[in-house]
């Protein structure tokens, strides 16, 4: 069927998160940015990318068949082993996917979902990078705040510039915030048509789990929710054009969140 998609490609979900509060506000933030597009909820499909970092493995817990989350949330299979659907009062509100967050050698993360090799962190960027694309996985590679400057900046720009593969793609995360200019390869990468994809990328602090899904991509084409992933990455190779949803930090936002994570650690 023809639909429209909005999706998070880089949702974590930690142990200290209010879990009701979090699924609540994801098929929320996912619904009011789609709707400030004009998209129409009867028309929209949410999906979102478990992007759990090593030692994180909250997606088997929900795929036990009979799981269900705080707030009368359940959990139901979809033909695909590693995708779930998230329902409240027998209405299906999102689907999920299951995925990983590798992070590499040069302190860069690539984000993959589905079925991927099994690849361990520390490892350098090109070699990921091509690990996945010889298994047709995604390979997300995610903004981060300092991380494309410099040395590690001109590897991505080389590696979003020279890799042709359909799975390959960059993404943004509301922690770039306004006051800092979009990077210039993300202006190559769309205007030869590859999509810049949108992930929402909370944080393990008190209170993230409320910025679920609050910046995010809408596509539209042929897709099947029963197949959400299959369907997803045949939509991203056909189709560059991507619309934004959702908005980037204020530059109190932006420092607030910086030091608070450098105070817990």
């Amino acid at each position: 069927m023809f639909a429209r998609i909005a999706v998070d490609v880089h949702l974590h979900f930690y142990e200290n998160y209010d879990q009701e509060r979090f699924w609540q506000a994801l098929c929320d933030n996912l619904a009011l940015g789609a709707a400030e597009r004009h998209c129409e909820n009867t028309q929209l499909q949410r999906m979102v990318l478990l992007t759990e970092a090593a030692g994180c493995n909250m997606f088997p817990r929900w795929a036990v068949p009979g799981a269900s989350a705080p707030g009368g949330f359940t959990f139901s299979p979809t033909d695909e082993p590693y995708s779930l659907a998230l329902n409240r009062l027998g209405e299906r509100l999102l689907l999920i996917i299951s995925g990983r967050q590798i992070v590499t050698a040069e302190h860069l993360e690539v984000l993959t979902a589905g079925v991927f090799p099994a690849i361990s962190d520390g490892r350098p960027l090109p070699e990921v990078a091509a690990e996945l694309a010889e298994a047709g996985a995604l390979a997300i590679i995610p903004w981060g705040a300092g991380k494309w400057l410099g040395r590690r900046g001109r590897l991505v720009r080389r590696m979003a510039i020279s890799n042709a593969d359909p799975t390959m793609f960059l993404a943004d995360n509301p922690a770039r915030p306004t006051f800092w200019p979009a990077p210039r390869i993300f202006r190559t990468m769309e205007s030869s048509g590859k999509a810049v994809l949108r992930g929402s990328d909370p944080l393990p602090l008190p209170g993230e789990e409320k910025r679920a899904g609050a910046f995010a991509s809408l596509l539209e084409g042929d897709f099947n929710p029963m197949r959400p992933l299959s369907s997803l990455k045949k939509i991203l190779a056909q189709n560059g054009r991507v619309q934004g949803l959702g908005r980037r930090d204020g530059m109190i936002t932006f420092f607030r969140r910086q030091i608070s994570l450098r105070l817990r650690g």
